[in-house]
């Protein structure tokens, strides 16, 4: 009766193994409301969850990522923005600038991200490319640049337009770089700010963000997340931004990190509260069902490589940065493999940082990402006398230089000698007198015939 036991005991254990684990292991993908969303890693760019990522929606004011991305890249933040008379007339939600009213770039720039002011959208579109059409055509450029091969912008603040739209896969491509960007990530995560005033506006203009993410907290600020009331300000989120028209309805695009590692999630078209509820849902399914295992470190050495030309004979390479690879937990740790791509014709001078080649990882055949490799330090260029001669870095390029000088005046003196002496000789020539032979001259012989006949 014991040995019965025990065996029904053994074959439940079984059961379970066999039935349960797999339950276990491959945790369900996560159910949200929204039609569209997505979830990546924002080291690899890898795709942890999606649903309809891919198809087309509006992207209301999630738009001025973009704007915010190309302002960065093509200003200061201290230029200086004059307001124009169109501006102040932009619709929806704005700073109501004033015409001939001055600003930093840096201000609009919160008033871009903090307040979503539209008119703050257009006045940097026009300070940097001239007009909204000119821009949209440079924000354009850039998304395609950036892996968003299905988004098309006519403005830069994302009021309705039937032509302006986007993916939930290409949103969550433009956030992961710009919060690569030095300035960004502090712009998206700030929640109160202030315009003083200025020579057109005597009151201070206080500025709140719409994200609840950075700050909901108490009454109406709470969902219900798994089955428990919370509030909706969540503390790893790290902002990025809000949107909503009516076409639209609700679109978030978030930042979380945790542990070192940052996660990007986009919903789109999602109901009231719904949007933090499903962005919520998003991140914990990320940081709860994935492992994120190092691949390499930052600055680490790979290996010596020959250098052409150079004063020194080889160059030590190194990684770029660290470099993350995330996979699901009830996955066993993927067997790596790595090889080393080093650009063709490397020869000097190569500065310190430059990129001279990559590092792939892989497994089983499939790429698992690659980070770029960087010279270590600088080698300059072997000083032959040409490089002597032309190359504005070289030390002893004075004192060729003064050689070659000599030896050009040396050359131009030894040739005007040259030419003195040959001039000499042939002054001297013709100068010389005629010889004439007497026994020979036709003179001579007649005297004497005349001397002759006398006799």
């Amino acid at each position: 009766m014991q040995r019965n036991k025990i065996g029904i005991f053994i074959v439940i254990i079984i059961l379970i193994n066999t039935f349960l684990h797999p339950m276990i292991a491959s945790a369900s993908p996560p159910d949200i409301s929204a039609p569209s969303g997505i979830l990546i890693d924002a080291e690899t760019g890898d795709v942890l969850y999606e649903k309809n990522a891919f198809d087309i929606m509006y992207p209301a004011s999630t738009t001025k990522i973009m704007t915010a991305i190309l302002t960065l890249e093509n200003t200061q933040l201290q230029d200086i923005v004059t307001i124009d008379k169109e501006t102040p007339f932009t619709d929806g939600n704005r700073i109501y600038a004033i015409e001939g009213e001055t600003f930093t770039v840096e201000q609009l720039l919160y008033a871009l991200m903090v307040e979503s002011a539209n008119d703050a959208a257009v006045a940097l579109a026009k300070h940097v490319s001239g007009s909204v059409e000119d821009f949209a055509t440079l924000m354009n450029k850039r998304a395609k640049e950036l892996g968003a091969k299905n988004t098309h912008f006519v403005n830069p603040n994302g009021l309705p337009n039937d032509e302006h739209v986007t993916t939930a896969h290409d949103l969550a491509m433009i956030a992961r770089y710009a919060m690569t960007l030095p300035s960004f990530p502090d712009l998206v995560k700030t929640v109160r700010y202030q315009i003083p005033p200025t020579d057109k506006q005597p009151e201070t203009r206080y500025l709140k963000s719409s994200n609840r993410f950075l700050w909901g907290v108490g009454g109406s600020n709470k969902i219900n997340y798994k089955g428990q009331w919370v509030n909706i300000k969540y503390d790893i989120v790290e902002g990025i931004k809000t949107g909503y028209t009516v076409k639209a309805q609700q679109c978030l695009v978030t930042s979380a990190k945790k542990d070192g590692h940052r996660l990007i999630a986009v919903v789109l078209k999602a109901q009231g509260t719904n949007i933090y509820t499903d962005t919520r849902t998003l991140i914990d399914y990320g940081f709860d069902n994935f492992s994120y295992i190092k691949l390499t470190e930052g600055g680490q050495r790979i290996k010596t490589i020959p250098i052409e030309g150079g004063q020194e004979a080889t160059l030590e390479v190194l990684t770029q940065k660290e470099l993350y690879k995330a996979y699901p937990k009830y996955e066993t740790s993927p067997q790596v493999s790595q090889s080393i791509k080093i650009l063709d014709n490397l020869r000097a001078p190569i500065q310190r940082g430059d990129i001279v080649g990559s590092l792939i990882f892989s497994s089983n055949g499939n790429q698992l990402g690659k980070v770029n490799l960087v010279a270590a330090k600088t080698i300059e260029e072997r000083e032959g006398i040409t490089t002597i001669f032309f190359n504005e870095q070289s030390p002893g390029k004075y004192i060729m230089k003064f050689f070659l000088i000599l030896l050009s005046l040396y050359i131009a003196w030894r040739t005007y000698i040259t030419w003195r002496r040959l001039n000499h000789r042939r002054f001297k020539s013709s100068r010389r007198p005629i010889m004439v032979d007497s026994a020979r001259s036709p003179i001579f012989h007649k005297k004497n015939r005349s001397n002759y006949r006398k006799m």
